[in-house]
């Protein structure tokens, strides 16, 4: 199943949701940016006015930033996926929604993809401006961004499911678990194990409030050898 980017910007009205098994409220100038798997039960009030976009995580990365803010911004935006916007830059952002909005309506179909990428692009460059004005962050050579980049893309696709230790994220990035320690640490302040949990524990409250399937079911889903496998991995937590 292909990761989605869910993008939602409420400006009028309220909208209740669940995330990372949570209840949230987005108000007037709430932005939100996530994977859509971990969003549920979206509640939007009679007056809500919801801006809602989805995109597909692999093109998701090719709209972020060239820069090593790029991928320095998207994971602190992946643990501050919610964030109000005021004035200008709230204006700005939803200017932004329409025009991909716009560009999804009436571009030909021969040019319309390509049409909405740069829409996102220049959607992603706004929000990552006025998330960095609210939230610190540090900057990382490129190569370690382009390593944690490549990290936190395979998580986004799923790999998670199957794999869960910092050895085979490792081997398929080319570096030593102790080096992508290091990177990881240095860009996002958080262990690669950290990342591995984040995604996989989302996964499992969404699929155990939103599924209605069993403990069993989801160790299943999620590939756990047992259940028993299954509840020591979450104790562990």
């Amino acid at each position: 199943m292909q990761q989605q980017i869910l993008h939602l910007l409420c400006t009028a009205g309220t909208c209740r949701l669940h995330f990372s098994g949570r209840e949230h409220e987005l108000t007037p100038g709430c932005l939100m940016i996530a994977m859509a798997s971990h969003v549920g039960n979206v509640r939007p009030s009679e007056d809500c006015q919801l801006y809602r976009l989805l995109l597909p995580a692999e093109e998701q990365a090719s709209c972020m930033p060239r820069s090593t803010y790029g991928t320095c911004g998207w994971l602190h935006l992946f643990m501050h996926p919610i964030f109000l916007l005021e004035g200008e830059t709230l204006a700005v952002l939803e200017r932004d929604f329409q025009d991909v909005l716009f560009r999804r309506e009436h571009t030909p179909e021969a040019y319309r993809h390509e049409a909405v990428l740069q829409s996102m692009r220049m959607l992603y460059l706004d929000a990552m401006n006025a998330h960095a004005a609210l939230f610190e962050h540090q900057e990382a050579t490129q190569r370690s961004a382009d390593i944690m980049s490549r990290f936190i893309q395979m998580l986004e696709a799923g790999s998670y499911r199957q794999h869960r230790t910092v050895a085979w994220y490792a081997q398929q990035l080319c570096v030593t678990p102790k080096h992508l320690h290091k990177i990881s640490t240095q860009v996002s302040g958080r262990t690669p194990s950290h990342w591995i949990q984040q995604f996989t524990v989302m996964e499992i409250r969404h699929l155990l409030m939103h599924k209605k399937l069993t403990a069993k079911e989801v160790a299943a889903k999620m590939n756990f050898d047992t259940s028993s496998h299954f509840s020591r991995y979450l104790n562990r937590l």
